[in-house]
């Protein structure tokens, strides 16, 4: 899956202290949380960030994701998903 505003891979961020999760924008956010839920992956959306590139949307969404989820395939479901 590629984020539409700058067509740059959407990817899992692992922060050892919180566990793994996904930036993704606003206009993304119920696209991943059905591809997400429809593979049976544990997430809960967490909070607003600012984005990190200069686009429309000032914001981008943090979806946090379970700790006992594999990083490498919820990674492979992203990759391949349109």
């Amino acid at each position: 899956m590629f984020e539409v505003s700058t067509g740059w891979k959407i990817g899992v961020e692992v922060d050892d202290a919180g566990g793994s999760y996904i930036v993704v924008s606003v206009q993304q956010l119920s696209a991943v949380c059905r591809l997400l839920t429809g593979h049976g992956v544990s997430h809960a959306v967490e909070a607003a960030v600012p984005t990190r590139h200069h686009d429309e949307t000032p914001f981008a969404m943090v979806v946090r994701l379970g700790l006992a989820v594999e990083v490498a395939q919820v990674q492979d479901i992203l990759d391949v998903a349109p």
